[in-house]
């Protein structure tokens, strides 16, 4: 079958490319690893299927790369194999089968449900960028690939990869070729263009950019299923914003969304909750668009376009031409303080009556003292948060981030406490909820952070989603640093004296709590915060930290395992009376810790040698670095850098350096150095 794109297809990917000024719906992508004879592959790889039949080809879109095991003579994998090792290698995985969703290393494979959710909330994470894609054949063995890039809004700083793969929609076989029964595959990679290192490119709001690569392809490859996929990637996060293909647009699809879903106004401030409604197919379509207002008493009005209609008529319709965009959304007057009003809006397709758009929008007025911030809507944690503040004499609202998306610091400010929930969430705070607390804090806010995983999830040099950055905005942040994954304990006691602890004691397991701590995280306080509740003595459960005029209490457990409502109820009280008492001063500074002499063995050593040391002093040292130099100076690997809490410490150095890369035989130089001493032991690594 000739395949011949032409004019036709660049003026659509033109106008395309040219439309929208505000962020977009992603076309989601999912990375699947696979081979011809992995057993688990035969299970998740039909998931995946069903998923892109489900879903419409401006949703979601699929490349499969096909590893060298189990199977190392996998026919797809030989097409292409220094493409494929080099995607392995920049996610880091070991095993197959793997997913990853528009980046990020989720679902499960093979989990149709939470694959559903992941591509649901990868959708609504809105993108920066438009990509469209066209295709121009020559023959059967090449093709160029024509890929514009719009930047709709901001997109991230610095460089990012535009990445062009060549994939073939279905490939059969009469028998299986590897040993796990497989004999339909999926979306397979053939190509990438121009390796898989991506063309490397920066772009400003509101700029457009069109790429043009011509693709060799085998000709034994082609036929009619053979496609083009381009993604945009910021590979300093590997997030993918965006992604297209050459697949034609079906007959019906649309697209109803907005950027903001929740906010907090004032009563009698008339505020409107702004969408937008695009007409994604290739034929004009008409939508019926219906109201279910659930508000006490408040004013709500639909408005489509430039036209707002009363508040008593909650049905009305809009009939958009191909590619058209339309606003859609609604007015709201509020009228009671400390209220929360929803609005539920329905757009259905006549020209597909499967195509069923449901949004549902939030108002909430100021007036209640908390804001019970819902970080982890996949656990139904919170209403142990708002029964203890009810119990302890305080109003609440709450913020659901399923369904009102992230608030902003205008919205956080309205409220005398915020009140984080991160749950079982994982990953557990990521950078945009970070520096949204970083503004609330830096404005003098008031914060409790509640999550058993958080601390490990930001700072542990084995969490996937932590690091340098995620490890120093949290000491900065909750004056604590993390320990330990584990304490091992689940009896907590108030710290004596202390206005949050004293003279509490209580379980994180058991009774009518949440029963979900498997793995409480002990932390260490800095020395101008201070540890108020404690797992034993000597292992911190909770720190208080007051910074500049903010406040912030951090626990190590997550708050809804506290065994029991009393219990729950008397912590709250006492972690809002101290958030809220504008008379407490921070505590003084404790004395300087001290540095014993630093000790290794085996030493000499191979493979790895272990640092010992001992720190002084009534509480944690506030910088200590441990780190290994060689002889002429020039640093080999960082072991800590951040506080340790008084008593025997131990690092191991495993004989690699900052990169993981076996470092040569010799003598090495290891110091430990605190604000006011240091030591060093000299190592030898014998190969």
């Amino acid at each position: 079958m000739k395949r011949t794109p032409t004019a036709t297809a660049l003026l659509v990917l033109i106008l395309a490319v040219a439309a929208a000024a505000h962020p977009i719906p992603r076309t989601v992508l999912l990375e699947t690893f696979t081979n011809i004879s992995c057993a688990g592959c035969a299970t998740a790889n039909p998931v995946t299927a069903a998923a892109m039949a489900e879903h419409g080809r401006h949703e979601l879109l699929n490349v499969q790369y096909h590893v060298n095991w189990p199977h190392p003579a996998d026919p797809f994998y030989l097409v292409a194999p220094a493409e494929i090792w080099g995607r392995v290698q920049a996610y880091g995985f070991q095993n197959v089968p793997e997913l990853y969703t528009c980046g990020a290393n989720t679902p499960p494979p093979g989990d149709a449900a939470a694959l559903a959710a992941a591509v649901g909330a990868a959708r609504d994470r809105l993108s920066p960028l438009r990509v469209v894609v066209a295709s121009q054949w020559n023959g059967t063995t090449q093709v160029t690939a024509t890929v514009g890039v719009k930047a709709v809004a901001a997109p991230p700083a610095g460089t990012l990869k535009l990445r062009v793969a060549v994939v073939d929609e279905l490939e059969t076989f009469a028998s299986p070729p590897g040993n796990n029964g497989e004999t339909a595959f999926h979306w397979a990679l053939r190509d990438l263009a121009p390796t898989d290192a991506g063309t490397a490119f920066t772009i400003q709001s509101g700029d457009s950019l069109v790429f043009q690569l011509p693709i060799a392809v085998d000709a034994a490859w082609y036929d009619t299923d053979l496609h083009v996929v381009a993604w945009v990637q910021d590979d300093a996060s590997l997030e993918i914003l965006q992604s297209g293909s050459d697949l034609p647009r079906d007959a019906y699809a649309a697209a109803f969304y907005s950027d903001r879903y929740a906010a907090v106004s004032p009563v009698g401030t008339l505020i409107s909750m702004e969408g937008w409604l695009d007409n994604l197919g290739l034929s004009s379509d008409t939508y019926d668009i219906h109201l279910d207002v659930a508000t006490p008493g408040w004013s709500v009005s639909a408005c489509v376009g430039s036209t707002c209609y009363p508040p008593w008529v909650t049905d009305v319709s809009a009939t958009l031409a191909p590619g058209v965009e339309q606003h859609l959304g609604v007015n709201v007057l509020p009228t009671t303080a400390g209220a929360t009003g929803e609005i539920t809006v329905t757009v259905t397709s006549r020209g597909d009556r499967d195509h069923v758009f449901v949004r549902t929008f939030r108002v909430i007025t100021p007036g209640a003292a908390v804001l019970l911030v819902d970080g982890d809507p996949s656990h139904p944690y919170l209403p142990y948060f708002s029964a203890a503040v009810g119990t302890a004499g305080r109003t609440w609202s709450a913020w659901d981030r399923a369904v009102c998306g992230l608030p902003t610091a205008a919205d956080l400010a309205w409220f005398d406490v915020v009140v984080w929930n991160a749950g079982l969430a994982v990953p557990a705070l990521p950078a945009a909820e970070r520096a949204l607390l970083e503004s609330h804090l830096d404005a003098g806010g008031e914060l409790l952070l509640s999550g058993q995983d958080l601390a490990f999830d930001l700072c542990a040099p084995d969490s996937p989603n932590g690091g340098p950055a995620a490890q120093a905005w949290y000491e900065a942040a909750t004056g604590a640093s993390f320990v330990a994954d584990d304490s091992y304990d689940t009896s907590l006691t108030g710290a004596a004296g202390d206005p949050v602890g004293d003279g509490l004691a209580f379980a994180i397991a058991g009774g009518d709590g949440a029963n979900n701590q498997g793995y409480p995280d002990q932390l260490a306080a800095a020395a101008n915060a201070r540890a108020c509740l404690l797992y034993a003595p000597g292992k911190t459960a909770a720190v208080r930290f007051g910074r500049g005029d903010a406040r912030i209490v951090t626990l190590g457990f997550g708050f809804e395992g506290v065994a029991t409502a009393a219990h729950r109820a008397a912590l709250m009280d006492r972690i809002l009376d101290w958030l809220q008492d504008e008379t407490v001063a921070a505590p003084p500074a404790p004395p300087a810790a001290i540095l014993a002499t630093v000790a290794a063995h085996p030493n000499p050593f191979n493979p790895s040698t272990t640092l010992r040391f001992t720190l002084g002093g009534d509480a944690p040292a506030v910088a200590v670095t441990a780190t290994v130099h060689d002889v002429e100076g020039r640093l080999v690997r960082t072991l800590w850098r951040g506080p340790l809490a008084p008593g025997e410490r131990t690092l191991v150095w495993d004989g690699a350096d900052d990169r993981g890369a076996p470092v040569a035989g010799g003598v090495y130089l290891a110091s430990v150095r605190t604000a006011d001493s240091a030591a060093t032991v000299k190592l030898v690594l014998v190969k």
